[in-house]
């Protein structure tokens, strides 16, 4: 039997996405891990911690060296930038032995590019007429479209203290580093590597059991059925956002009334949601926060989780920051068992013979599934919820299981169809083979080059010594 919706996979081996682009652009993504200014901010930051100002108006040099390679250093504060744009990008504070060892790979990778530019410079490797102007211009249109137009662009520069011409002057030289050891790395590493079908073929023999393995799969369809509140829950609720509501109509801040009766965690910080992009948020919550104008306070919102009042402090065309007071509506014991009736009775209709999809795309809660008559498609046992597992676990094809409680109501599972675990042929994981082979010479051809250059170039690593 053949699934159609996905098409077989293996366990360790995954062709690169769209996204990462070629087997060279991937591997090379991978060795070249050095990160390029992305922000504004840290760049002024980086340049006014690199100097200060004395009484006299002169300025004295302030910043450390973290390692010399050849006849160029990095500073300190380069460090300090590339590990701060870690931290903003990750979202997450490193600090103690962790974030020490994240800095020393930091200045590990910036060696390592700083490298291959000098490299590139004693090869005499030049970049293409316009290459440089062009990925220049492409990261400041990539700046200009987050902030929509050029005003907003310029008016941001301006809160930094700097013009348009003194970012491309910030970006040019971290991008012309990195252009220039891409092209060593193509011409010194990608161009040296080749990949026969024959060496696939000899790898997928000696590797089979590590590298064919195609893991279980079921293919599922659900229905799911979610306990609705009482009535009395939710006027219980509105008149809680009713004088909420009262109290912003008198004049009370946002944020107070928020931290006082909302159930949402972000109570703790005035109902601050947040800028978020169109799509993250519940259609509902989505349609009334975008019809709002900064400052403007909505009436009563009902979601799936409950009632909302919301205020827009900011927005832009498909981005908005906004707060909210949320009553949530919890539903009791006898909701719960009217909802788990409700799933027993539409499974015995199922059984009875009746239509899965129509059931599904009538009475489903998910709705996701729900327009696709319950489909949940292809899913492997890591997929999958401990209790759907257990559920689909002994069926046959066709076969209801149970009536199964989950996080968020009780579902009605049919499997469609199961596929064994098994060992995947040649000529299912050729193409993903050859690409994994290539990164292993990549990685090792790579790993050779640095070695070399390493000991042709004096490199001398002061970080964390003085």
């Amino acid at each position: 039997m053949v699934r159609r919706e996905v098409p077989p996979k293996t366990a360790t081996l995954e062709r690169p996405s769209d996204e990462a682009g070629t087997m060279e652009e991937d591997t090379m993504s991978k060795m070249m891990g050095h990160i390029l200014l992305s922000a504004v901010m840290v760049a002024v930051l980086v340049t006014s911690a690199a100097v200060a100002e004395e009484a006299g108006g002169e300025r004295r040099l302030i910043d450390g060296i973290a390692a010399v390679v050849g006849d160029e250093i990095i500073l300190e504060s380069e460090v300090d930038e590339e590990f701060y744009i870690f931290q903003m990008r990750t979202g997450a504070s490193v600090p103690g032995a962790e974030g020490e060892r994240i800095r020393s790979e930091i200045v590990r990778e910036m060696v390592d590019e700083m490298l291959l530019v000098a490299k590139a410079r004693r090869d005499s490797i030049e970049l293409g007429e316009g290459e440089l102007a062009s990925e220049i211009d492409r990261r400041v249109a990539e700046l200009r479209e987050r902030h929509r137009t050029d005003e907003a662009l310029e008016a941001a520069l301006a809160e930094e203290g700097i013009t348009l011409d003194d970012l491309k002057k910030i970006y040019r030289d971290d991008i012309e580093r990195r252009l220039l050891a891409e092209q060593v790395v193509r011409s010194e590493v990608h161009s040296r590597i080749d990949v026969t079908w024959g060496e696939v073929g000899k790898y997928y023999e000696e590797h089979r059991e590590e590298v064919g393995q195609v893991p279980e799969a079921f293919r599922l369809a659900g229905i799911l059925v979610t306990p609705k509140p009482s009535e009395s829950a939710k006027r219980a609720a509105i008149e809680k956002l009713s004088e909420a509501r009262r109290r912003l109509e008198a004049g009370e801040a946002f944020e107070d009334v928020a931290a006082e009766f909302s159930d949402d965690a972000s109570a703790a910080r005035g109902g601050d949601l947040g800028t978020f992009a169109r799509g993250s948020m519940v259609p509902e919550f989505e349609d009334a926060v975008f019809a709002l104008e900064p400052g403007e306070v909505s009436g009563i919102v009902p979601t799936r989780f409950g009632f909302h009042i919301i205020q827009v402090v900011d927005a832009a065309e498909d981005e908005v920051h906004a707060r909210h007071v949320l009553a949530r509506v919890v539903p009791g014991a006898p909701e719960d068992e009217l909802a788990r009736g409700l799933a027993e009775s539409l499974r015995q209709v199922a059984v009875d013979g009746g239509d899965f999809e129509a059931l599904a795309q009538e009475h489903s809660d998910d709705e996701v599934s729900r327009t696709n008559g319950g489909l949940l498609g292809w899913l492997r046992p890591s997929d999958m919820a401990p209790f759907m597992m257990e559920a689909v676990d002994g069926l046959a094809e066709g076969e209801l299981a149970q009536v199964v409680a989950g996080g968020n109501g009780y579902y009605v599972i049919k499997l469609l169809e199961h596929e064994e675990g098994r060992i995947a042929s040649l000529d299912e994981v050729r193409e993903d083979l050859r690409d994994y082979i290539y990164g292993l010479k990549a990685e090792e051809a790579y790993a050779d080059l640095m070695n070399r250059l390493s000991e042709e170039i004096f490199i001398d690593i002061r970080t964390g010594t003085q």
